[in-house]
């Protein structure tokens, strides 16, 4: 039953309606801020730590050329950009049966924006996003799921570099 509920509560976050849309909100970038979300202390103890996540997409995008803000830095960039990392692993165990998780990985960038209907208003919204990865791994390939995350962090890339081609 927990296995069902797990798969269900991922399969219900796995479509992003900004798939392949949004690139043009990338021009102009002069970088971003990377926030992963919080890991539970049951991955953490497994492996995985929101730390590593950071490291890796951080290194990624440098190499890339794209400037990582510090958090106050990204808040004086045009559009706050926010490249938010959700990796929402969630362990199964049951009696008889190897333990494993199921995930859930999703990359999405976040700029401050006015309404059209009240330029006054600044909100916070999802402008570009990957399509969510779901799946199952076995414990003793926990690790890969940051492999997911380098693949994520290419989508993002190139379409970052597609809007902002070096001169």
């Amino acid at each position: 039953m927990k296995t069902l509920a797990a798969l269900a509560l991922l399969s219900a976050t796995a479509f992003s309606p900004l798939f392949g849309q949004g690139e043009e909100t990338l021009a102009g970038l002069k970088g971003v801020y990377i926030y992963v979300e919080r890991l539970k202390d049951e991955v953490k103890r497994d492996g995985l730590d929101e730390a590593q996540i950071r490291t890796d997409v951080e290194l990624r995008l440098r190499q890339a050329g794209i400037t990582v803000f510090r958090e106050a830095g990204s808040f004086d960039s045009a559009g706050s950009p926010i490249l938010d990392i959700d990796v929402h692993p969630v362990k199964v165990t049951s009696e008889g049966v190897e333990s494993f998780y199921v995930y859930h990985v999703h990359i999405e960038l976040n700029q401050s924006v006015r309404l059209v209907r009240k330029p006054s208003l600044r909100v916070l919204a999802t402008t570009w996003a990957t399509r969510s990865t779901v799946g199952a791994i076995g414990e003793d390939k926990f690790g890969s799921i940051r492999d997911i995350v380098r693949d994520h962090t290419e989508q993002f890339i190139n379409a970052y570099l597609a809007a902002n081609p070096k001169r």
